[in-house]
């Protein structure tokens, strides 16, 4: 389950939940204005405040709405204390729409009062410190054993009691389940820490109860300082000064009172506090996060427990160290000092190496954002952002940076900044996390109008987007947002277009592809031939798309285009010839020689003395021609022959017989100069073999032959050597062979020779 789901929204809550959260707050003013779901969480003295899931009526905006339900008062059986505690809680409203800050809890609405309840409304809240912290110390008592024995799931602090006879004590019905990164845990130590820093130097007040329940946690994971109830004003000339306030009390509600757990020592001793008292709270803080949600301090509201404890906290705070990072043990060790002056300020805490993280600097500016301008804003997301999102942990991605990238869509001046690290999510996403948070969202940016950024941002990762979204959502959304991005005039936007075409040809139809698809890129071809850029991709399109396409239109469309390509480029010149071959291999495609030889070859061959092509594509360009050429010349050749196989007739032979075959009768006599031939009596078997052949030499009767040969005169100049070839099936005739200086007597045999 993605961290998002942990704050869903409450639209999935059944009406009955929803009727009766309404009906607390029925006769509130401020029911006229939200729509109020079931509590989720409680927050503020003693709880007193049930936090609701709520959203704004007036544009549909998620929030959270506190109910204070003044019988909650009543049962404290005293005079007036219901009006003191209304009072307070009130005041404390108004104190936090007084300082607004990222680190303090936005209001969004003022608090309303009926007879019954206040009411007020602020952003969406997921739980209050309190309650993650109670279900982590609830936890230690799934293994009393390990508990008793201080082992790793102990507590440090006072003993703790099982209730009777040793059963183990309920879950509190406050606790809300949730485990902790450690990066959250030192984020919302910072952001506390931010908090403490403007209310003392910029609001110059003393929040005087810093603890659990004065910390929500939002639905976006952020940790916002409220309860403002007791607040104090400090001395504006001397901030580091002491001012008077007042101790713990029985004598007083303990809900009118901050939390003993706590207090600072000094303002129970010498009814004293200073900005170093919040200090100590924010220390005792840290503590209870890391003993198991328990504080080390648990007086169960006694004042004299306190202060019994009080003299080990050294020691209990030097058990807890060993728990806490390196970074942090020293100035949480100083925070939890009894001695004021031991302790650092909000401002030098900030500064601390545990606080020093790449990824933490991303999530305060994301949280300041929006305070930004347009500038710093697209140079956050389109940097720092992405280069932060590796070294985030994946929950945050969900649980922070998601909602605030989803709030940015609907800004058209930042959306391709923003859409940077949103293609980082999708490609990151699994296809749950991307159907039920992003989908909804990606429709969005579908269908608005975009900077022509924002839609090469688009189209260059419609591969990534494509890959997760549902094929009937691809086919109603993507596919009507793609081919129409080839009609816009901007060449940007049209050579994504191509580019995104080549990288999703698989998921559009063969019919789209003929129709649409080539089409248009045929076009952004023809109005751009001169822009390498924009040919290359074209080039890529088409050969990852030609094998949906049918095979006359790519010989009817594609070669055309391919023979109107007159740039030089090495990469354009490769993925041409690589589509030629293409064509070559797959005899499919119908590419004839004629065609080779007429349109092909003569495009190719003049790039051989490109002097941009390095050996490498040489190489691969030589290979192809030589293949054309071989297969050119194979065709040629047999065509040839069949050609001259065709033609039975012995007349044809006629032509091609030598001039001195014995089958020309009517040709001269073949005399040699200054030479006079004897011919020496033929054999019995000669005869037979002449016989039997009517006149002509039979190859299986005769092998050799002799003639003797008188030279009366040396013999200068001879003709060249003539062999001759078979006729029919047996015939062959001898060819008439001289020598150069053959001497007188001189005998020559001529072999007869199988033609």
């Amino acid at each position: 389950m993605p961290a998002g789901t942990m704050f869903a929204k409450f639209k999935s809550t059944n009406v009955a939940a929803a009727t009766t959260s309404q009906s607390v707050a029925d006769g509130n003013p401020i029911t006229q204005y939200f729509e109020i779901g079931k509590p989720v969480a409680c927050a503020g003295p003693e709880l007193a405040w049930r936090i609701h899931d709520a959203y704004r009526k007036s544009d549909n905006k998620e929030c959270s709405v506190f109910i204070f339900e003044k019988k909650v008062a009543e049962k404290l059986h005293k005079p007036r204390r219901k009006e003191t505690i209304t009072e307070l809680l009130k005041s404390s409203v108004k104190t936090l729409e007084r300082f607004r800050h990222p680190r303090i809890l936005q209001i969004y609405h003022t608090v309303e009062e009926s007879a019954d309840t206040l009411a007020f409304a602020s952003e969406p809240i997921f739980a209050s410190l309190s309650n993650v912290l109670a279900f982590h110390e609830s936890k230690t008592y799934d293994n009393a054993n390990v508990a008793a024995a201080g082992g790793a799931g102990a507590g440090v602090g006072p003993a703790q009691t099982q209730g009777p006879a040793g059963v183990q004590p309920q879950r509190p019905a406050h606790a809300k389940e949730y485990s902790f990164l450690d990066m959250e845990l030192k984020y919302g130590f910072l952001q506390l820490t931010e908090a403490l820093a403007y209310l003392h130097y910029s609001g110059h007040v003393i929040h005087r109860n810093v603890c659990p329940s004065s910390v929500l946690i939002t639905k976006r994971g952020i940790w916002k300082l409220a309860g403002m109830e007791y607040v104090e004003r400090m001395n504006e000339t001397d901030l580091n000064s002491s001012i008077p306030c007042p101790p713990w009390s029985n004598r007083v509600s303990k809900m009118a009172q901050p939390n003993l757990d706590f207090m600072a020592p000094e303002t129970q001793s010498t009814s004293k506090c200073s900005l170093l008292s919040d200090m100590f709270s924010l220390g005792m803080v840290i503590c209870a996060v890391f003993n198991n949600g328990r504080p080390l301090i648990q007086a169960g509201n006694s004042t004299s427990n306190y202060a019994k404890q009080m003299e080990t906290l050294d020691d209990m705070v030097h058990k807890l160290m060993p728990r806490l990072p390196i970074a942090l043990q020293e100035a949480t060790s100083r925070m939890a000092s009894r001695d004021a002056t031991a302790r650092p300020t909000a401002q030098l805490l900030q500064l601390i190496k545990y606080f020093i993280d790449p990824a933490i600097n991303a999530l305060k500016f994301l949280d300041v954002v929006n305070m930004k301008d347009t500038q710093q804003k697209s140079q956050f997301y389109k940097t720092t952002l992405i280069e932060a999102m590796p070294v985030i942990p994946r929950k945050l991605w969900w649980q922070t940076i998601w909602p605030m990238l989803k709030s940015e869509i609907n800004n058209n001046e930042v959306l391709a900044a923003v859409l940077q690290p949103v293609m980082l999510f999708v490609q990151e996403a699994t296809h749950f996390e991307y159907d039920a948070l992003m989908s909804a969202t990606m429709k969005i940016v579908y269908n608005t109008p975009k900077s022509i950024q924002a839609s090469v941002t688009i189209l260059e990762n419609l591969h990534l987007i494509i890959e997760k979204t549902k094929p009937e959502d691809v086919t109603t959304d993507i596919m009507p947002m793609l081919f129409c991005s080839f009609d816009g005039s901007t060449i940007q936007v049209q050579s994504a277009a191509v580019v995104a075409v080549a990288n999703v040809f698989d998921s559009i139809d063969e019919l789209s592809i003929r129709r649409m698809v080539l089409p248009k890129v045929k076009l952004v071809f023809e109005k751009n031939i001169t822009d390498p850029k924009i040919v290359q991709n074209v080039l890529m399109c088409i050969e990852r798309v030609m094998d949906r396409m049918e095979r006359a239109q790519v010989m009817e469309e594609v070669l055309p285009l391919l023979a109107n390509i007159r740039i030089p480029d090495p990469d354009i010149i490769m993925r041409t010839v690589r589509i030629y071959h293409k064509l070559f291999v797959d005899k499919s495609y119908g590419l004839s020689v004629e065609t080779m030889a007429t349109n092909v070859l003569p495009l190719l061959i003049p790039h051989t003395v490109n002097p941009a092509l390095n050996f490498e594509h040489y190489c691969y360009l030589l290979e192809v021609l030589q293949q054309m050429l071989e297969a050119i010349d194979r065709q040629q050749r047999n065509k040839l022959k069949l050609d001259n196989l065709s033609m039975a007739s012995p007349e044809r032979h006629r032509t091609l017989r030598h001039q001195f075959s014995t089958d020309n009768m009517n040709a001269p006599p073949f005399n040699i100069p200054n030479l006079r031939i004897d011919q020496r009596k033929t054999s019995s078997a000669e005869d037979m073999a002449r016989k039997n052949s009517g006149g002509w030499l039979h190859a299986e009767h005769l092998e050799q032959c002799s003639v003797l040969v008188v030279v009366e005169h040396a013999v200068d100049k001879v003709a060249p050597t003539v062999d001759g070839s078979i006729i029919g099936s047996s015939r062959l005739w001898i060819g008439h062979t001289a020598a150069a200086g053959i001497r007188h007597g001189k005998t020559i045999n001529f072999r007869i020779r199988h033609g």
